[in-house]
């Protein structure tokens, strides 16, 4: 019978040596990342397992036997199975893992351990917020120039989290109507625009007042979204998740039955799955800058490549959707009375148009008349 590994007892001893700050393994983990989220995804999976089977540092698994790390691998994804992780949860643990093992040339069995992944389960935060529900959420937060910001500006651009990290004020670029371009992961392979509405502008302006008030020389190197305590550090997407869920849960919100951890309504990616939905859900948006704008790489094959509108382009469609997108009703009742506005001054031109049609008709008559009674 096979023995599994302790857990609770270390497996190498220490040699009372200072561990160096960057140890060669975690060099050579790191080299094969090139998303900072990714990263600390990594990373804390690689810690949780490495206190899990008390290891004193990164540089003592690669002096363990292969097959003993086998067994340990296995063990932690039953363990995670018996605390009913869900399938994304191992999977994600699972690539970690691999990666690091990977990387410094410690082999395992990774067909058998990726055989040992629970079930695939139906799939909860599926749905997104409702404009209705992103107003009780203003609502509560109406005292917080940051969170009002931030809150406009994910549901009115649709980015992903983690987009405060890299975002600085010099990749916003003004657009007509007082619309703002964003540039996400600027400089990266997943560079890619989006826009935010008017509403969006208004209130990021008020958060920028809002920091140079405290003293802060903003600049376009600045970050847009800043921590409270550093402001020359970006927000953390994982600060910003921990807090909304705290507010939400203090509204009247619902998001839904919570099961394994999970809500239907998923806390910061409900304003994504929004934006989604109303781009989608527009039959005069063109679907494929409707995914551009979304930064979809793989929904429709090479687009990547080959479709490459203009940013003017972009911005014609995303227009189309600004009606539904905006939050505030009085907003929402402005930017109708402007479109009937439009609606109207188009008919006034076109009257005017027929009306000197009209009257150029009456003279080509009144000119073929003097001409027909001069010829007889």
């Amino acid at each position: 019978m096979k023995r599994t590994v302790p857990f609770g007892k270390p497996l190498v001893k220490s040699s009372g040596i200072r561990v160096k700050p960057m140890q060669k393994s975690i060099i050579l983990f790191h080299s094969a990342i090139r998303s900072v989220s990714v990263k600390k995804l990594y990373m804390d999976t690689l810690e949780k397992f490495k206190e899990r089977f008390i290891i004193r540092d990164y540089d003592s698994f690669v002096s363990i036997d292969s097959k003993k790390f086998q067994e340990m691998i296995e063990d932690y994804v039953l363990y995670l199975r018996s605390k009913n992780s869900s399938y994304g949860s191992v999977h994600n643990v699972i690539c970690s893992l691999k990666l690091f093992f990977s990387m410094n040339d410690i082999v395992c069995n990774w067909t058998k351990i990726n055989k040992m992944k629970p079930e695939k389960k139906k799939l909860r935060g599926d749905k997104p917020y409702t404009t209705e529900d992103l107003r009780i959420i203003l609502k509560y937060v109406s005292k917080s120039p940051l969170w009002i910001s931030l809150i406009h500006f994910i549901s009115s651009s649709g980015v992903r989290e983690g987009f405060s990290e890299e975002l600085r004020i010099k990749d916003l670029g003004d657009m007509p109507n007082g619309c703002k371009s964003v540039k996400v992961y600027a400089d990266s392979k997943d560079e890619s625009y989006t826009f935010i509405t008017q509403e969006a502008v208004i209130a990021l302006e008020e958060y920028f007042a809002y920091r140079r008030k405290k003293g802060e020389k903003i600049t376009g190197d600045s970050w847009v979204f800043t921590s409270a305590l550093n402001p020359e550090k970006p927000m953390d997407a994982n600060l910003i998740s921990g807090w909304f869920t705290k507010i939400v849960n203090k509204t009247s919100v619902n998001r839904g039955e919570c099961i394994n951890h999970r809500y239907d309504i998923p806390i910061v990616y409900g304003m994504r799955k929004r934006f989604d939905t109303i781009l989608k859900s527009n039959s005069k948006i063109n679907i494929n800058i409707a995914e551009k704008i979304m930064s979809h790489s793989v929904s429709i094959p090479l687009d990547n490549h080959y479709f490459k509108p203009t940013l003017e382009v972009m911005f014609d469609e995303y227009q189309k959707a600004i009606p539904d997108l905006v939050i505030d009703q009085t907003m929402k009742l402005k930017l109708e009375l402007e479109k009937k506005n439009k609606q109207l001054s188009s008919l006034d031109v076109k009257d005017k148009r027929i009306e000197d049609l009209e009257n150029v008709l009456s003279k080509v008559v009144l000119n073929l008349n003097e001409l027909n009674s001069k010829l007889s």
